[in-house]
């Protein structure tokens, strides 16, 4: 393209940084290359830059179509440190792969439309950790699968789109007769695709709400379970501080106790039945059918004394899944 282009003399001038412009193709309108940024000189102990050609901004701005104003300003910026850096990018955070797709980006837009899954994969890792159903599930469960997995693409979006819109520029350059060549290959491509972010954006979008909500809504079920059961055991609570004051001041253990209070605490209406096993102190929990999913299941609560003779109470639980189970039963 060298021999189709002429660079006024003033931009012929080394800045400094034993570097020249480039040619600006003669056959772009004045009013387009006024639109471009001008580089400062180079100064001695500064880190070198590399000098921008005018027409790139031109160029630019036909790749990149809809706020063009935007993305070319940052753009040049990474080509003078030839390199993209972490920006922010609001659509990128709430609908990242709607905006990669409508970008045609397209195994950007895969790989962001899997992020969510990764972040409930990982949220699932974590969901033990939590004893019920409440606003702090609710918020982190948001976090793991909207927040989290957009910040990523919030951050790379600038620098991915300036990539993507670069090798266009690359490719039409180097298939063109002349910078108005160049020009006219950028134009006739359609930088955006509302069908693409419709369709494969949003039916990414559908299709993963489809696969996640399903396992959402049942562990806020299970949630709801595991609360009760630690309510229950919360209810057994006088019984079992019965027992430890009668080990620790007769070491015997009561033949008769009054489950009477247990049956008035909140959490009593899970039990079926409650047994104390004389010789040992073993509390016997069976569950009533009031939660269908723990109907006829038993827990067992033992108590141990440990070497400075104080009480311990081992939670074992009698064929219930470790979903439904407070931490002090799991493990």
């Amino acid at each position: 393209m060298a021999g189709d282009a002429r660079a006024p003399t003033n931009q012929r001038r080394d800045t400094g940084a034993h570097a020249a412009v480039s040619p600006t193709p003669t056959d772009l309108p004045d009013s387009l290359l006024d639109a471009t940024i001008r580089l400062p000189a180079y100064v001695a102990g500064d880190a070198p830059e590399r000098v921008v050609r005018p027409a790139l901004a031109v160029l630019f701005r036909i790749a990149v179509g809809p706020s063009a104003d935007r993305y070319v300003r940052r753009f040049l910026a990474f080509e003078r440190t030839g390199r993209g850096r972490p920006g922010w990018h609001w659509p990128s955070l709430l609908v990242p792969g709607v905006w990669a797709f409508y970008r045609k980006l397209w195994l950007t837009g895969i790989v962001f439309t899997l992020l969510p899954i990764a972040g409930a994969l990982a949220f699932a890792a974590f969901d033990p950790e939590f004893d019920r159903a409440d606003y702090v599930w609710v918020v982190s469960a948001l976090l793991a699968v909207w927040i989290l997995p957009g910040i990523v693409p919030a951050l790379l979006a600038d620098s991915l789109l300036y990539a993507h819109v670069r090798e266009l520029v690359r490719t039409a350059e180097r298939s063109a007769k002349s910078a108005g060549d160049a020009v006219q290959r950028l134009a006739e491509l359609a930088p955006t695709s509302s069908v693409a972010a419709l369709c494969a954006g949003g039916g990414a979008m559908v299709i993963v709400g489809a696969l996640l909500l399903p396992h959402f809504r049942a562990a806020y079920v299970d949630l709801g379970i595991r609360a009760q059961v630690a309510q229950t055991l919360a209810s057994v609570r006088s019984l079992q501080n019965d027992i430890e004051a009668t080990w620790t001041s007769a070491r015997l253990l009561p033949r008769q106790s009054d489950h009477a209070v247990v049956r008035l605490q909140p959490g009593a209406s899970l039990i079926a039945d409650l047994d104390v096993d004389p010789a040992s102190g073993r509390v016997r929990v069976a569950l009533g059918p009031s939660v269908p999913e723990l109907a006829g299941r038993t827990i067992l609560l033992a108590p141990r004394r440990d070497a400075q003779d104080r009480v311990q109470w081992l939670c074992v639980p009698i064929d219930i899944p470790s979903r439904y189970l407070p931490k002090e039963c799991r493990g």
